[in-house]
C-alpha cells in the first residue's frame, strides 16, 4: 500500500487544489519504497484550464533532489475540472511516456485533484479543504501502453501531530524533513523549542502504530528520548501523550529525572540510575521538589522530629531483616544521609521480613535498600558499600564511622560488630548494636556512648555469660554457603526489637529535645543495654517480674553494662588499642608463616 504524508497533502491543497485547474507539480520519495514525502510545485508548467504540462524548471528540480537528496520521483499530481476525479486520455499517453523515461520505477503514481463538495471518498481518495484527491497509478502494458488503475493508500499523520505538540509545547511551526538515523531515510519533523533545544521526530511508514524515534538536539549534544507508546490511547494523542512525559514545558529544558508519570526529583544521572528513575527534559526544579517531599516527611513528626535530621548521616552495616527496617524508618523520619554496608544479594526468603521486593532478587543489597530509600525520601544521599566489615581496610572502615553521626551494627556476626565498636567508640561517634535472639523470642539493643557508657564487647562480655547459664542460641553456620544460617522467626517480632532501635537511633541524633531525651535517661542512669522479650515468660524476666500478673510478651528490661578497667575500647586510656592498628580479618595461614619467617626465608621449625 502506497504511504503519503500529510504534509505533502498540506502542499497539495497550497500549490494545487487552492487554484483553478489545471496545475501540478511532482511527488519524490525516498527510492524504492511506497512513500511519498516531498511535492515540488510546477508554477511555470504550461496549463489552461483543461490540460497541464510539466514545464522544465521541475524537470530541473527533480533531478536536483534525486541527486543531492537520495530521493526519486514517484509521479506527477495534478489538477482536473470539478467532476472529473479520474486520468483523461491524454493522462494515460503522458503516463506511458513517463514509465518509459523511468524504467527503474514499477509503476508511475497520477493522482489528480478535483476541486468543489466532496461526494463519500473510495478507498483510494483523500479529502482535501478544498476537495479531494484521487490516487491512480500506471503500469506497465502491451504495446507500450499503459495501465492506469486506482491506487489505495494510508496517509501517515506526522505534521498533523507535530503541529498539536509544537502548540503544547511553546514550539514555532514544524520543519518538515527527511532524516537517517542509521536505517535509511525516515519521514521527520523539526521542533525548535525555546532556550536552544531542537526535537527531531522520525515515523516510519507504520506511524502511528508504531513509535516514533524522538532526538534531542542541542549544539553538538543529541539524546535520544524514551517515550512510552500506548496502542489504547487515540492515535491522535499518542505523539502527544508520549512526547510529553519525555519533554515537561516550560523550558528552557534541561535533562532532568525522575518516576515514570511522577514529577522531576533529581539532575543526578548516578542517583537517577540508582534510584531506577526515567530521563526527561523539562524546565522543572527537580532539586525544589525533592525538597518538599522531604519536607513533608516530618509532618506527622511535628514536635518530634526536626529538620535538622536532614544533615546527620548513619551508617548501617548489615542490611538483612533489622538494618533494611532500620534504614527505611530513618529515610522515613528524615535523615539525609546514610552510608549501607552489606556484602550480600537479595534472596526470595527474604522478602518474608525486610524491606525487599521481588524484582529486587538477584540484586546487591546494597542497591536494591537504595532504590527503596530514594523512593521514599528522593532528596536523601545515599553511599553504597557492597562489602562486608571484614573486607574493608582499616583505613576505609574509618572513615566510613568518622564520616558518620551515628552508627547501626545489625550485621549478625560478632566480630564484625566488634570491630564497628572500636572504631566508633575511638572516634567519638555513638551506635547502636542490635541482635535477634534464638527465634526472635527476645532481642536487645545496645547503646554506646563514647565515655558516657561501656562498649559493646565490655557488654556482651557480660551478656554472654548469663545466656550461656540461660540456655540461649549460638547462630548456627551454614557449611554450604559459609554464611549464617537463616532463624526461622516472624517478621513482627524482629521489627519489635528494631523498633526499638529506630527511636533510640532518632534520640540520639536528635539530642536535648523531646525525643532525645529517652537516650539521653539511659546513659545518664547507667542502664544502656536494653532487652526486649517477644513471647510469654522469656528467659530471665520471670526472676525479674516475679508473681506480678500478666507475664506475656511483651516485655522489657535495661541492664545497666560496666565498663571493665582493662577494657582495650573503653577501659583506662593508657591500655586502648588504636583500632588501625587491630586487623579486621584473621591472617591466613600463609601470612602467618610470612611473619614467623626467619630472616633467610625460612619457617622456624
Amino acid at each position: 500500500m502506497l504511504v503519503v504524508g500529510d504534509w505533502v497533502l498540506r502542499d497539495v491543497e497550497r500549490d494545487v487544489a487552492a487554484h483553478a485547474p489545471e496545475r501540478g507539480g511532482a511527488l519524490l520519495g525516498p527510492r524504492l519504497r511506497p512513500l511519498v514525502t516531498r511535492f515540488v510545485a510546477d508554477p511555470d508548467g504550461a496549463s489552461t484550464d483543461a490540460t497541464w504540462a510539466p514545464s522544465r524548471a521541475l524537470d530541473a528540480a527533480v533531478k536536483t533532489l534525486e541527486r543531492e537528496d537520495g530521493l526519486e520521483l514517484k509521479g506527477v499530481v495534478h489538477s482536473h475540472p470539478p467532476h472529473r476525479s479520474g486520468p483523461s486520455e491524454q493522462d494515460v499517453r503522458e503516463l506511458a511516456r513517463g514509465l518509459e523515461r523511468n524504467p527503474h520505477l514499477a509503476c508511475y503514481l497520477a493522482p489528480v485533484v478535483t476541486r468543489g463538495a466532496a461526494t463519500p471518498l473510495a478507498a483510494h481518495e483523500v479529502a482535501l479543504p478544498s476537495g479531494r484527491i484521487s490516487w491512480f497509478a500506471a503500469w506497465r502494458a502491451p504495446g507500450n501502453g499503459a495501465a492506469v488503475l486506482p491506487f489505495p493508500l494510508r496517509v501517515l499523520p506526522l505534521l498533523r501531530d507535530l503541529e498539536r505538540l509544537a502548540h503544547a509545547l511553546g514550539a514555532r511551526d514544524p520543519t518538515m524533513l527527511l532524516a537517517d538515523a542509521g536505517a535509511g531515510l525516515a519521514p521527520a519533523g523539526r521542533l525548535a523549542l525555546p532556550g536552544g533545544l531542537a526535537l527531531l521526530v522520525l515515523a516510519g511508514e507504520h506511524y502511528p502504530a508504531q513509535p516514533p524515534v524522538l532526538l534531542a538536539t542541542r549544539g553538538d549534544e543529541v539524546e535520544q528520548l524514551e517515550i512510552s507508546w500506548r496502542l489504547s490511547t487515540p492515535e491522535d494523542q499518542r505523539l502527544l501523550d508520549g512526547t510529553r512525559a519525555v519533554l515537561v514545558p516550560p523550558g528552557p529544558y534541561r535533562r532532568v529525572f525522575g518516576p515514570r508519570d511522577g514529577a522531576a526529583l533529581t539532575a543526578d544521572p548516578e542517583k537517577a540510575a540508582l534510584a531506577g528513575w526515567t530521563a526527561r527534559l523539562g524546565g522543572e526544579a527537580p532539586e525544589a521538589a525533592a525538597a518538599a517531599l522531604h519536607g513533608a516527611l516530618l509532618a506527622r513528626g511535628a514536635g518530634l522530629l526536626s529538620a535538622s535530621l536532614r544533615s546527620r548521616r548513619v551508617l548501617v552495616a548489615g542490611l538483612g531483616s533489622v538494618g533494611s527496617y532500620v534504614a527505611e524508618q530513618l529515610a522515613r523520619s528524615g535523615v539525609g544521609a546514610l552510608s549501607l554496608l552489606d556484602p550480600e544479594r537479595v534472596e526470595a526468603a527474604n522478602l518474608s521480613r525486610t524491606a525487599y521486593a521481588a524484582e529486587d532478587v538477584g540484586r546487591s543489597k546494597t542497591e536494591a535498600l537504595a532504590r527503596r530509600l530514594l523512593a521514599i525520601a528522593p532528596a536523601a544521599e545515599i553511599a553504597l558499600h557492597a562489602k562486608a566489615v571484614q573486607d574493608l581496610s582499616p583505613g576505609e572502615l574509618d572513615a566510613l564511622v568518622r564520616a558518620a553521626d551515628l552508627v547501626v551494627a545489625a550485621t549478625d556476626d560478632p566480630a564484625a560488630q566488634r570491630a564497628l565498636d572500636r572504631f566508633a567508640y575511638a572516634r567519638g561517634r555513638p551506635a547502636l548494636f542490635v541482635g535477634l535472639y534464638a527465634g526472635a523470642n527476645g532481642g536487645e539493643v545496645i547503646l554506646t556512648v563514647p565515655e558516657r557508657t561501656a562498649c559493646y564487647l565490655c557488654a556482651t562480655r557480660a551478656r554472654h555469660a548469663v545466656e550461656r547459664g540461660a540456655g540461649a542460641v549460638a547462630r548456627a553456620i551454614d557449611y554450604g554457603t559459609g554464611r549464617l544460617a537463616g532463624e526461622s522467626a516472624l517478621g513482627a517480632d524482629i521489627q519489635h526489637v528494631a523498633s526499638a532501635a529506630v527511636k533510640l537511633a532518632l534520640s540520639l541524633l536528635l539530642p536535648g529535645g523531646k525525643l532525645g531525651a529517652l537516650a539521653e535517661a539511659a546513659v545518664a542512669e547507667g542502664t544502656s543495654y536494653l532487652t526486649l522479650s517477644t513471647v510469654p515468660r522469656y528467659w530471665f524476666y520471670p526472676q525479674v517480674f516475679g508473681d506480678v500478673p500478666g507475664q506475656g510478651a511483651f516485655q522489657s528490661v535495661w541492664l545497666s553494662p560496666v565498663r571493665a578497667p582493662d577494657c582495650p575500647v573503653c577501659g583506662a586510656a593508657a591500655g586502648r588499642v588504636e583500632p588501625l592498628d587491630v586487623p579486621l580479618r584473621a591472617p591466613s595461614r600463609e601470612a602467618l608463616a610470612a611473619l614467623l619467617a626467619d630472616g633467610d626465608g625460612a619457617a622456624p621449625r
